[in-house]
C-alpha cells in the first residue's frame, strides 16, 4: 500500500504539498526547510544569532567555532573518493548540533538552497552586513552549473566503480560547478566551509541523494555492511566519529527535508560555444608489454576564456584497439564494473592565479559535435569537469596522504574514463577521436587569461577492457 504522504510526493508538485511529518524510532523527525521558507520563520534570526557567534570564537580547537568546522573539512573531507555523499551528511549532522548549542536551541535545523528552483544566491548572503555574506565570491548565479543527470532512470547504482553511479555524478554536476562558479573560498575545497553559503549548499546535495533514493525504480543504495562505508568517517578529534549505521537513510538521524522530489526541469541553459580545433600529433607508439598506451595528445596546454577541442589523429592500429574495446563494451548484457580502459589523462595540472579566483569550469567531452542534442542529449559526451574546485580537490587528497610537497610545483593528474561514453555514442568513423574542453562561466564579466595549465595531455588505453 503507498503511503498517503507517497502518494501526494508522487502526484503533486513539492510548492504545493508541505511534507508531512515521519516518525523515526518513536520521535517525529525535525525538518530541514528551503531557504526561501527558512528566511520568514522566527528561526531565521536565531541561525544568523548562532552563525555569528560561532564566527566570533577564535579558538579553532574548539568545536564551537566556525574555524574547526573548516580545518575538518580540509584534513578528513573524501572528494572523489568513496563516501563523498555520507561523509557530508555526517559533516553537516555534527556541525547542525554545534549550531544549536550556538544558538541555545535544539529545534534549530540546517536549511537547504534549492538551486534548481532558485539558482540566484538568496540576497541574505550578498548583504555585506550579514554574518552570511563573505567577500570575493566570484559569482552568485549558479545556472550553469546545474544537470538532471544524476536523476536520470539509467542511473540506479551508487557508488563510484560502478556503471550508472548517482553518487559520482551528483559529485561532478551540479555539486563541483557550483563551487567553481560562486569561486573565493568557495573554489578551494580546503577553505570552502569559511562561506555560510557552503552549509546550505551541502544541505541541498544531501536533501538530493535523499530525494534519489526515495525515487525508487531501481535506484539501489549498497547495504550497511558494504565494504563501500569501511572508511573513516573522523569530524576532528573533539568530536565524536559517525557510526555506519546511518549512511544509507537520514531518517537514521532525526531529520527529513519538507521536499524530496528530484528536480525534473532546467532553467534554458545558453548552447556551448562552438571550440577552436587544435590538431596534436601522437605522443608515443605502443610499447610491448605496457600497461597503458597514448593513442595521442599534446604538452603544454594552456586552458582560458576560450573554449577548445582537441583533435587526436588515429592510426589504423589504434583504431581497432579502440574499436576492440567498444565492442566488448556493447557485448556486455550487465554493465555491474564501469570500463575505464579507455581514459583521456591529464597530468601536472595547476591553477594560476587568475584561476585560483574561480567563476568558472570546463565541461570535457568526447566526441561533440557541432550541434549536440539532434540525435543524442549533450551529456552523452560528458567526461567530467574540469575548475579549481577538482585541482585543490585533488590537492587536498593527496596533502591528507602526505604527499602535498611533492606536488606543488609538479601539478595534478585528473584522469577521465571515456569507454561508456564513445560506446553510447558509437561512432561509425574512428580516424580521429576529438576531445573538447568547454569553457562555462558565472554570472560575472569574465577576465581574459590563462587560469589553468596542464603539462601533459593524453588519450590512452590500457588494453585490458574484457
Amino acid at each position: 500500500m503507498i503511503s498517503r504522504r507517497r502518494f501526494l510526493q508522487s502526484t503533486l508538485t513539492a510548492a504545493l504539498v508541505p511534507l508531512l511529518p515521519r516518525v523515526s524510532f518513536g520521535t517525529t523527525l525535525k525538518v530541514r526547510q528551503d531557504w526561501g521558507t527558512f528566511r520568514t520563520t522566527p528561526m531565521f534570526q536565531v541561525y544568523l544569532n548562532a552563525v555569528s557567534r560561532m564566527k566570533a570564537n577564535t579558538n579553532s580547537a574548539d568545536p564551537s567555532s566556525w574555524a574547526y568546522w573548516v580545518n575538518v573539512h580540509k584534513n578528513f573531507c573524501p572528494h572523489s573518493v568513496a563516501y563523498f555523499l555520507a561523509w557530508h551528511r555526517g559533516f553537516l549532522f555534527r556541525f547542525e548540533a554545534q549550531l544549536r548549542k550556538a544558538a541555545a536551541n535544539t529545534a534549530l535545523t540546517i536549511p537547504y538552497w534549492d538551486y534548481y528552483t532558485t539558482p540566484q544566491m538568496p540576497m541574505e548572503f550578498t548583504d555585506p552586513t550579514s554574518p552570511l555574506y563573505i567577500a570575493n565570491r566570484a559569482g552568485t548565479d549558479v545556472t550553469n552549473a546545474l544537470s538532471l543527470n544524476p536523476f536520470a532512470d539509467t542511473v540506479i547504482n551508487f557508488q563510484r566503480g560502478l556503471t550508472d553511479a548517482f553518487e559520482p555524478t551528483l559529485e561532478s554536476l551540479p555539486h563541483n560547478p557550483v563551487h567553481n562558479l560562486i569561486g573565493g573560498a568557495m573554489g578551494s575545497v580546503t577553505i570552502s566551509p569559511r562561506d555560510p553559503i557552503f552549509w546550505v549548499h551541502h544541505g541541498n546535495i544531501d536533501r538530493l541523494w535523499t530525494a534519489w533514493c526515495h525515487a525508487g525504480n531501481g535506484r539501489t543504495m549498497p547495504p550497511r555492511t558494504d565494504p563501500y562505508w569501511s572508511g573513516s568517517f573522523n569530524y576532528g578529534p573533539a568530536v565524536a566519529t559517525m557510526a555506519r549505521t546511518w549512511a544509507i537513510s537520514e531518517t537514521g538521524l532525526g531529520y527529513q527535508y519538507d521536499n524530496e522530489i528530484m528536480p525534473t526541469t532546467l532553467p534554458p541553459p545558453p548552447p556551448p560555444a562552438q571550440p577552436a580545433a587544435v590538431t596534436l600529433q601522437a605522443l608515443s607508439s605502443p610499447v610491448p608489454g605496457a600497461l597503458a598506451m597514448s593513442l595521442g595528445g599534446g604538452q603544454d596546454l594552456a586552458l582560458n576564456e576560450r573554449s577548445v577541442s582537441i583533435v587526436v589523429p588515429l592510426t589504423q592500429a589504434d583504431r581497432n584497439q579502440v574499436r576492440s574495446l567498444l565492442l566488448k563494451q556493447a557485448a556486455r548484457k550487465v554493465q555491474a564494473q564501469a570500463d575505464n580502459s579507455l581514459r583521456i589523462v591529464l597530468t601536472g595540472v595547476r591553477l594560476t592565479g587568475l584561476g585560483k579566483q574561480a567563476g568558472y569550469f570546463y565541461k570535457i567531452y568526447i566526441n561533440l559535435p557541432a550541434q549536440p542534442g539532434v540525435s543524442q542529449p549533450e551529456t552523452t559526451y560528458l567526461l567530467g569537469t574540469l575548475g579549481a574546485f577538482e585541482i585543490t580537490g585533488k590537492l587536498n587528497h593527496l596533502a591528507m596522504k602526505g604527499m602535498a610537497m611533492s606536488t606543488a610545483s609538479d601539478g595534478v593528474q585528473l584522469v577521465y574514463p571515456a569507454t561508456d561514453a564513445l560506446a553510447q555514442i558509437a561512432p561509425a568513423n574512428l580516424d580521429k577521436l576529438i576531445i573538447s574542453f568547454i569553457r562555462v562561466n558565472g554570472s560575472k564579466p569574465v577576465k581574459k587569461g590563462t587560469v589553468i595549465t596542464v603539462k601533459e595531455f593524453r588519450v590512452e588505453t590500457s588494453g585490458t577492457a574484457s
